[in-house]
């Protein structure tokens, strides 16, 4: 299989890399690579799941070499900068890892059409951002560090785009930055009339940031580790529709970024179970997830993709920058990355004594009794139905429902989409002039698939969503309208007013727990909910393997976040299950069998 990285794709929240690498620190100060811990994958397929172009589109690649900060004549891109927002070095072009380059033709493209100097060419490179960005773990032990590949890893996705936000306008207002970027930029074409040229191109693209910004405005801070990936998504979609005044809907409901391994096997897809796996069998033992291209077609036009919406394309569909051809590629690619096992070399052996495993016996028997029903282990490759847990007002076990909530709630202006059939193609009913944003983002995924048919064969734009239409969910004025629309989510009998519980398989790689990070470490998940901590430290990447999870000391180097579970959206509510009966020495127990997951 061949993915092309300047032309290949990864799905933002679902494409991640290969082998979980060990470093030692050598004797220059730097970590190097140390073989042998395998995730199923060689190092020319993991290099491409850190590199392939998913289509998205940040800014010109010349550009982001050139962009210094908005605080000092440093590059924004300087690898230190950088990994304040806990980005990892990269291994192609210089750039971080998750940072791809993309060579779209942009004739037919939108917001990332720009042209900045004479006789340019519709194929210059631009920088975007693929999967492994947001699902890369490194955890720290010691003088050792250790790269999981699939795992959820601490990006401050929302702090980095701010910051590059400001680095854009103050590039736009000081003259003494705009000429160092000018010179950088342009080179031997520097000449005053590509200076204004790229003096407009580089308004065009503050004024479209400006608008997303406005549109996905929250005073709730994600931190590391999160983003409202549902609010971006939806909130892109109505930007992209084309409407004189979308709606805004604040991405006020920021969920960890999660690990995928197995997750190609799953049934439903996303925290609440919205997006479904579909099939098409090819005979062999081989299939076409068409299900899963549409899902990573989403999460491409969430994440700086570009997506031209026109009324009344029919089969012709919409001009985007999506490459779906290797959204097939890296999710066939994706089936073959494996969980990640307990490290013995980093933390030592689990099971090496008859004390530890007549402990990880008694473990196994409570997980038996408290966990097993809905996160029972699937081995092997098959498909498999996931839990869904729906959320209800007098469950003691319903965790923050904020994101499901938005989810089924969450509407625009339909612009450039109404009169469209909901799903793009059929005979079913056509978007009105507003519409749940669920029908409209699969509409424009749709669209925007077909508009890709010539990579891929016809059934892909069949399946996006797994049933029928969404719920209308009637919300009447009050002043606070939260506790109203919270009401109304949880009476209207929802499918998607849900959150999916999947089997535990390297569950001990994935801290923070639960979908909204909101439990620092596995041990807090086994207490009581009222004994976890109200606020806790994030940022670091050293491990705490007694506890299970990522340090929450003062102290740990890069804890510059604090975590606070009061704020709507954070809460760490629910998933009791029965904690609050075990003993000190079960609950112990029940955390060495998870290790072993």
């Amino acid at each position: 299989m061949t993915i092309s990285r300047a032309r290949g794709s990864g799905s933002m929240l679902l494409a991640f890399g290969a082998i979980a690498t060990f470093f030692t620190a050598a004797a220059c100060g730097r970590k190097e690579p140390v073989l042998g811990w395998n995730q199923g994958w060689s190092p020319t397929e993991q290099r491409d799941w850190y590199s392939a172009t998913q289509g998205s589109r940040l800014l010109p690649l010349a550009w982001f070499r050139a962009l210094e900060r908005a605080d000092a004549p440093a590059p924004f891109a300087d690898p230190t900068h950088l990994a304040g927002y806990r980005l990892l070095p990269g291994a192609e072009n210089n750039l971080p890892l998750g940072f791809a380059v993309d060579d779209n033709d942009d004739t037919d493209l939108g917001v990332s059409k720009l042209r900045w100097f004479t006789g340019q060419s519709s194929r210059e490179r631009w920088v975007g951002l693929n999967c492994s960005a947001c699902h890369t773990a490194q955890i720290e032990f010691g003088d050792k560090s250790l790269r999981i590949d699939g795992g959820p890893s601490l990006f401050d996705y929302q702090r980095f785009v701010e910051d590059f936000d400001r680095a854009l306008t103050a590039t736009r207002t000081d003259p003494a930055k705009f000429d160092r970027f000018a010179k950088s930029v342009l080179t031997t074409s520097d000449t005053s009339a590509n200076r204004d040229l790229l003096r407009a191109a580089l308004g065009k693209l503050i004024d479209w940031e400006n608008r997303v910004e406005t549109i996905n405005a929250t005073p709730l801070r994600y931190g590391f580790g999160r983003v409202d990936a549902f609010g971006h998504i939806f909130n892109k979609v109505a930007l992209f529709s084309g409407a004189a005044q979308p709606t805004p809907n604040p991405a006020d409901a920021p969920v960890s970024y999660p690990f995928i391994w197995d997750i190609y096997r799953h049934d439903k897809l996303q925290w609440n179970g919205i997006v479904s796996n579909a099939r098409l069998s090819l005979g062999g033992g081989r299939y076409l997830d068409y299900g899963a291209m549409g899902r990573n077609s989403g999460e491409v036009i969430g994440v700086f993709g570009d997506v031209v919406t026109r009324p009344g394309n029919g089969l012709g569909g919409y001009k985007s920058s999506l490459w779906a051809d290797n959204l097939i590629r890296l999710e066939t690619q994706l089936s073959t990355l494996k969980a990640p096992a307990w490290p013995v070399q980093l933390f030592g052996a689990i099971d090496d004594t008859d004390a530890k495993r007549a402990m990880i016996a008694a473990g196994k028997t409570q997980f038996g009794v408290h966990c097993a029903t809905c996160h029972a282990p699937q081995p092997g490759t098959a498909p498999y139905k996931v839990t869904m847990v729906p959320l209800t007002a007098t469950d003691p076990n319903a965790t923050d429902p904020w994101m499901a909530c938005n989810a089924i709630t969450y509407r625009s202006a339909t612009g450039n989409l109404a009169g469209t059939p909901a799903g793009y193609i059929g005979g079913g009913e056509k978007l009105g002039a507003d519409a749940p944003l669920a029908e409209m983002l699969e509409t424009t995924v749709k669209g925007a698939m077909l508009g890709k048919k010539g990579q891929i064969i016809g059934q892909t734009a069949r399946v996006f969503f797994g049933i029928g239409g969404r719920p209308r969910v009637v919300i009447t004025e009050a002043p606070d309208q939260r506790p109203e629309i919270l009401r109304a989510c949880l009476e209207a009998n929802s499918p998607f007013m849900a959150y999916k519980a999947r089997p535990l398989d390297g569950i001990w790689a994935t801290a923070p727990y639960l979908h909204n990070g909101s439990v620092a470490n596995l041990y807090e998940l086994l207490l009581p909910p009222a004994r976890r901590h109200k606020t806790f430290k994030v940022g670091t990447r050293m491990y705490d393997p007694t506890l299970v999870g990522y340090s929450t000391r003062d102290d740990a180097p890069g804890n510059g976040f604090t975590y606070d579970t009061s704020l709507p959206g954070n809460a760490n509510i629910g998933h009791d299950y029965g904690a609050a009966t075990l003993t000190a020495d079960q609950r112990q127990a029940l955390l060495a069998y998870l290790k072993t997951l």
